[in-house]
């Protein structure tokens, strides 16, 4: 499958939606921060140390990510550079996913991060266990991610790009977390997503059944007839909130005691009549913010969790399907919205590393914004919007499912021209693509309305797991996002 371009302004056009009502897609690798970040303002200048040689940036937004380490795509620059290390250790008793945000306030200059499980500044292209893959513009956010064991020490090191340029300002952001999983439907939190299905009525019930250990179903009353189900972690404790957006006040209710959620929630009002919800991560922090697309102006509204302020972009139309995930892997999700032209589905994938000002191109990589946006093609216009993590490396993939012919078809995030195809369904089913397997890889999964039965193939050995739960009519909904 190839690229399509379109102009900015053909960007707007009007084309007409697969879905019949409002879809929710969100594809994000999630974890629960085991401590405050640590924010640290500091400068480069000529009384800093130098390091010999510096670290070959590789000119692509696509950085490293808790499960797939971006190695320096060329030799290591000659010349010396001022310098700034800062170490740290995982103190959080588990293995970490350690995440750095570095904002420069250098005007015209560059600096950018590596990290390191040991640093030797006269050898800086070895001992990398994280890697930036390029520099942040003055004033905005780059960030990357790395594994770290329990109790393990590691270094990041803020450097010049040019051999003293400095930097009047920068501030490092280092956060840990911890209990790392692809999203699903998680009532109990041990990584492996539920079978889980929701029945609309006027006291809508969500039912779910864990997919190892108990065999109990738990049934919970939340929600009215119309609501859309929007579950996620809204609060950071890594369990799956009972959560639903009403569209008939644009208002979103998440519970608060999982236990009781029909009288311990809250609502919040966030949109207008014909918004979309598109809840995901969009700051960091480990829990869902609210946010909406509005197709009339084609704009994304984020409620951040962070500071309750406000992130809107502008970033498709009407017609478009928005789609959430982290497709460059920095913990943030980013803004996707999905096109039908001429029968085929073009994906276009603004990131949200270093702030928004770059799209996914097909050789996946990052594009700087222009006069021309490149969509990704991938899929037909039947086909059902699926995206997730199935090669594990903590990027959303681009997936869809074809109902004709019951196949999952996989844009490896890893590298474009190795894709997956799956065989698994049949005409009637619903896909349920999640992390049933707890191995952190989105599984293929299906669930059939006339048998009121999940088939899941566990990635981890390819076997098949397979549960009954639920009535005509109920909606299953243990993948992360609302599939229709």
């Amino acid at each position: 499958m190839v690229s399509h371009k379109i102009s900015a302004t053909a960007f707007l056009v009007v084309l007409t939606i697969f879905f019949s009502s409002p879809s929710l897609l969100l594809a994000q690798y999630e974890c629960d921060l085991s401590a405050p970040a640590q924010t640290i303002v500091g400068s480069l200048d000529v009384a800093d140390p130098d390091q010999t040689t510096r670290v070959f940036r590789g000119g692509q937004h696509l950085a490293s990510t808790c499960l797939a380490n971006l190695a320096p795509t060329g030799a290591p620059l000659a010349g010396t550079f001022n310098y700034d290390a800062y170490n740290f250790t995982n103190t959080s008793g588990q293995a970490g996913c350690v995440t750095v945000e570095l904002t420069p306030a250098c005007g015209t200059v560059f600096i950018f991060a590596v990290a390191y499980s040991t640093y030797n500044p006269a050898a800086p292209n070895t001992g990398i266990i994280g890697n930036m893959g390029v520099s942040p513009v003055s004033g905005t956010t780059g960030s990357f991610s790395f594994p770290v064991a329990a109790g393990a020490p590691y270094t990041v090191v803020i450097s010049e790009t040019a051999a003293n340029s400095g930097c009047p300002s920068y501030t490092l952001k280092v956060s840990n977390k911890v209990g790392c999983r692809q999203p699903g439907f998680d009532r109990d939190n041990d990584g492996s997503a539920d079978y889980a299905v929701y029945r609309p009525a006027a006291l809508s019930m969500w039912l779910n059944k864990p997919t190892v250990g108990a065999i109990a179903v738990t049934t919970r009353q939340f929600g009215t007839s119309g609501d859309i189900p929007i579950h996620g972690d809204y609060n950071g404790d890594g369990q799956t909130d009972l959560a639903v957006y009403r569209p008939s006040n644009s208002t979103f209710y998440i519970a608060t005691n999982q236990a009781t959620p029909q009288t311990s929630f809250y609502g919040v009002q966030w949109g207008v009549a014909g918004d979309i919800p598109v809840v995901g991560d969009y700051d960091r922090d480990g829990k869902n913010d609210l946010a909406v697309f509005r197709p009339s102006d084609g704009n994304w509204y984020v409620l951040r969790s962070t500071d309750n302020s406000l992130l809107a972009k502008h970033w498709g139309g009407s017609g478009d399907t928005p789609v959430s995930g982290d497709f460059d892997g920095d913990s943030a999700a980013d803004m996707a919205i999905v096109r039908n032209i001429n029968g085929t589905r073009y994906w276009f994938i603004l990131l949200s590393n270093f702030g928004y000002t770059s799209y996914l191109s097909s050789t996946n990589t990052a594009v700087a914004a222009g006069a021309t946006v490149l969509g990704i093609q991938w899929g037909l216009s039947t086909d059902i919007l699926v995206p997730g993590d199935y090669t594990g490396d903590a990027k959303t993939d681009i997936a869809v499912w074809r109902p004709s012919d019951g196949t999952f078809y996989i844009r490896n995030s890893t590298s474009p021209v190795t894709n997956t195809f799956i065989r698994w369904g049949m005409i009637g089913d619903i896909p349920q693509p999640a992390d049933y397997d707890n191995d952190k890889k989105t599984d293929a999964a299906v669930y059939r309305p006339s048998e009121n039965r999940f088939y899941v193939l566990r990635s981890s050995d390819m076997t098949m797991m397979t549960t009954t739960l639920g009535q005509s009519g109920d909606q299953p909904v243990s993948a992360p996002y609302r599939v229709q």
